[in-house]
This record gives C-alpha cells, sequence and structure tokens, in this order.
C-alpha cells in the first residue's frame, strides 16, 4: 500500500510541475514559431509587422487539405502557405500573398525539389514575376516541360484564392 501510495504522489508531484513549465513555455514556443514563419511573410509584405494566424478560421471550409497556414497581413491582404505534389513525389511548399483588392501580393517557394530546369522554374525568376502581375480571379500560367508540377501550383493556388474570396 505505501508503494502505491508513493507512486501516486510521486506521479502527481510530477503532472503538477510539468503543467507549470508548459505554462510557461507555451507562449514562447508560439512566439518562436511565428518568428520563424515572420521572415518568410515579411518577403511578401515587408511593410508590415502586425501577422496574425488565421489559420483556424479559414482551414474548417478547406477540404482539399493543400492549404497549411493562413496569416492576415494587418489590414493589407492574406499570405496562403500551400503544398502539393508536382513531378517530384517530395512536393514543394510555397507562400502566396493577396492584397485586399485581390492582386498578388508576392509569391516565394519556401521548400521544392522538382526537376532543376523544368519544373523548378515554376519558382524562380520570370515565372515568379509573372506571377506578381496576377489578381485572385487569374490562372497560374503554365510551363512547357513543367506543366505537371505548373498545373499542381495552379491547383493549390486555386484552393487559396477560393479561401481568400470567403475572406473577403
Amino acid at each position: 500500500m505505501y508503494k502505491t501510495v508513493l507512486l501516486g504522489c510521486v506521479c502527481a508531484v510530477a503532472g503538477v510541475l510539468l503543467a507549470i513549465v508548459n505554462s510557461i513555455t507555451a507562449p514562447v514556443i508560439a512566439e518562436n514559431a511565428i518568428a520563424n514563419v515572420k521572415k518568410n511573410l515579411i518577403e511578401i509584405y515587408p511593410d508590415v509587422d502586425d501577422f496574425k494566424d488565421i489559420s483556424s478560421d479559414c482551414l474548417k471550409d478547406d477540404d482539399s487539405g493543400l492549404i497549411d497556414a493562413v496569416y492576415q497581413a494587418g489590414d493589407e491582404g492574406y499570405i496562403f502557405s500551400l503544398h502539393n505534389t508536382g513531378y517530384s513525389s517530395d512536393g514543394f511548399t510555397f507562400l502566396i500573398g493577396f492584397n485586399k483588392d485581390g492582386s498578388v501580393s508576392g509569391y516565394t517557394v519556401l521548400s521544392q525539389k522538382e526537376t532543376a530546369g523544368k519544373g523548378s522554374l515554376c519558382f524562380e525568376g520570370d515565372y515568379v514575376d509573372e506571377v506578381k502581375k496576377l489578381t485572385a480571379d487569374d490562372d497560374m500560367p503554365i510551363i512547357s516541360g513543367a506543366t505537371i508540377t505548373s498545373q499542381a501550383v495552379n491547383q493549390a493556388v486555386k484552393v487559396a484564392e477560393k479561401a481568400f474570396a470567403t475572406l473577403k
């Protein structure tokens, strides 16, 4: 009986200590998570300091599973973190931002392992510049020779455009 009571007390004390440590570290962990993402968000909205994660509100209506997160960039617009699988089975992750008027504010890749010189072109130079001229109503450009990746990017962006329409 003594060992049972002792084990119960040790577990109770450990549980209380873990709860205290969690209450202290949880806000710091959440702040660090947004700080890691914030450097990428600043590429799209360099003049905005206030980014708010509104994923929980937006993802409840997303049945595609392609949206990873949604951030409100102050009063300027919204940034969507998206992923999909192109030619490479590893897939890719990217950010696209929409201004309040529906114009694309930015487009940047977070990770991709598409074929160099083919699918990778969907995340480089001229393609990025072309995407920045689009609106939330436009289709993404298709790159000849990188059709699978281009279509996968377009599919993910269409999901973001649909979510953006509900935010407007």
